[in-house]
């Protein structure tokens, strides 16, 4: 009888241990934390006037080059940023930059959230340049950069730069490509939070031959939509347009193009068929025989391939130029237009963006987008921000800026996205292993 009771007891002893087991490994509690990530605009550097577009003057707000983390609120919603570069806490919305040298040349650029892989197509570093690449570390510690140039005699050696915790690194591009006409380039973060700007501005001796900012891409692809070309006539002389492009891979790649334009759908003299050389920053001329307006560039390859346009324009009476860069497919977001009173184009085969408006004022409005190949709307100045929703699939776009120092391009693109990260959960096995 005792025997029976032990062996009982056994195997209940077992089997709780079974059980506690197979509970402790099947059953977890996971805990998760979704966030924006602060973004980053483009650092004011030597003689250049700096604004940036907010939707509210109680965003948070804290600049570089500091040694004091916190935040203030800006307490307007157009800020002026006078030295360093501006980390903003903006949430879901897209805070956008609009860089002048006055009476000279005027840029416009989405402020980012950290990277780590981005590409720039796009400035010269011969004699004429004047620009910059400026990498931005936001973190506590030091950055680690790889800059990888290519230009139109292939890749040149890549740099690895250090970048001080909370500052930012302006290096010249004549130095970091000296002579070249073309140059493309690439940064990746190593180590910190990172992101990178590129200012292409040019002249000969005491004349100035505008500028802009070079807006970054997303790694390469096989399909390249360029939503947002601006078309200019000159003396009944269409302005004529440079298209960029580099293969970064291994082998040559073969390319076919569409201009989609309200005057309809066309392909350009001289690209389809043609061979792109791998490795070189190649430029095809185009000139487009078409009236004002704007037009987009589609370009398909069977190797991975960046691109974007170099058009001269002239606004106001003012001469600049605009680099018109690759845009990937439009996805629900806000972007902040204060002060900016954009022309948005969409490009696609049919069509179709919901626009909810904010006015000044706080009242908002709704606005349906349909057509095909392309489609421009016109913000008014009272506009603090646009939504996007309701999109089309394959439908992407781009804003056009104009003022009287200049022309500017803004991919439409969040800034920032929802992240989640996972919160560390105490357990007693960490103190009883």
């Amino acid at each position: 009888m005792k025997s029976n009771r032990g062996f009982l007891l056994f195997l209940v002893t077992i089997s709780i241990l079974a059980i506690s087991n197979l509970l402790n490994f099947t059953v977890s509690t996971s805990r998760f934390n979704q966030s924006y990530p602060s973004v980053i605009c483009p650092p004011n550097t030597s003689g250049l006037t700096t604004a940036i577009s907010l939707t509210s003057s109680k965003t948070q707000i804290r600049k570089t080059g500091t040694s004091a983390m916190n935040t203030r609120e800006a307490g307007i919603s157009r800020y002026a940023i006078a030295s360093q570069s501006a980390v903003i806490d903006a949430g879901a919305i897209t805070p956008v930059v609009w860089q002048v040298r006055k009476g000279v040349w005027a840029g416009a650029s989405a402020c980012q959230a950290p990277i780590t892989s981005r590409w720039f197509v796009g400035a010269t570093a011969d004699i004429t340049s004047k620009g910059s690449l400026n990498l931005v570390n936001s973190g506590l510690g030091k950055a680690l950069v790889r800059v990888s140039v290519f230009s139109e005699n292939g890749e040149l050696t890549p740099r690895d730069l250090i970048v001080g915790a909370n500052s930012f690194k302006q290096i010249s591009l004549p130095s970091l490509a000296p002579g070249a006409k073309s140059i493309a380039i690439h940064i990746e973060a190593k180590s910190g939070r990172v992101n990178g700007f590129l200012v292409d501005e040019r002249g000969k001796g005491l004349r100035s031959l505008g500028g802009d900012i070079v807006n970054s891409t997303d790694d390469p692809g096989k399909k390249l939509q360029i939503p947002a070309i601006p078309q200019q006539v000159k003396r009944k002389t269409p302005s004529p347009h440079t298209l960029r492009l580099l293969v970064p891979g291994d082998v040559d790649a073969r390319i076919s193009a569409e201009i989609r334009s309200t005057d309809g759908t066309f392909s350009p003299v001289g690209i389809n068929g043609r061979v792109v050389a791998h490795k070189k920053v190649v430029e095809i001329p185009m000139n487009i025989l078409m009236s004002s307006g704007k037009f987009a560039l589609h370009i398909s390859s069977d190797q991975p391939i960046l691109g974007s346009v170099f058009s001269p324009t002239l606004s106001q009476g003012k001469s600049d130029f605009v680099w018109s860069t690759a845009v990937p497919d439009l996805q629900e977001f806000t972007l902040a237009t204060t002060g900016l009173a954009p022309t948005l184009v969409f490009t696609g085969s049919e069509i179709e963006v919901r626009l909810t408006v904010m006015q000044a004022g706080g009242k908002s409005r709704t606005i349906d987008i349909k057509g095909s190949d392309i489609a421009t709307y016109v913000l008014s100045d009272s506009a603090r921000s646009v939504s996007f929703s309701a999109i089309s699939p394959g439908t992407s776009g781009a804003a056009l800026i104009s003022s009287k120092s200049g022309y500017g391009y803004v991919p439409l693109t969040p800034g920032s996205v929802l992240t989640k990260s996972s919160i560390p959960d105490s357990n007693i096995r960490v103190l009883n292993p």
